[in-house]
């Protein structure tokens, strides 16, 4: 019971005093104040993409790589590893030049390839350029 009457005072204190504050009515502009206000704060970009690997380790990495690779080739003399000789002449036994002649294909199908690859062409261009505006 000691609630209830804790809770009509309190409510009793709260009209009194809400009845006592004057309503405030906004300005006229007030809502076009709002937006031009919003529409001059700085928007931040959603998604600004940095790389994961900066492009000085690119060249590091890349450099670090040419350096294993030309480095223990640099001596005339050999190398530390003795690796066998590999001879390709098998490969001149091998009749490849026949395989292809037989092969036919219309033009129907070359123009057909060839409108396809533009189509993914411009389909890769037309998508890069709509999520670049989405995300910019």
């Amino acid at each position: 019971m000691g609630e209830n009457k804790h809770i009509k005072e309190l409510d009793a204190f709260a009209k009194k005093y809400v009845k006592e504050i004057k309503a405030e009515k906004p300005s006229i502009d007030f809502t076009a104040s709002i937006m031009q206000t919003i529409a001059e704060e700085k928007t931040a970009d959603v998604f600004k993409t940095t790389a994961l690997i900066s492009k000085k380790v690119w060249f590091l990495i890349l450099g670090l790589l040419a350096a294993a690779i030309f480095i223990p080739f640099k001596e005339s003399k050999g190398t530390s590893l003795n690796m066998p000789e590999i001879h390709f002449s098998f490969l001149e036994k091998i009749q490849i030049s026949n395989l292809f002649e037989s092969i036919s294909v219309s033009n129907t199908v070359l123009y057909s390839v060839f409108f396809f690859g533009l189509m993914v062409i411009a389909q890769v261009v037309f998508l890069k350029n709509h999520f670049d505006k989405r995300y910019h």
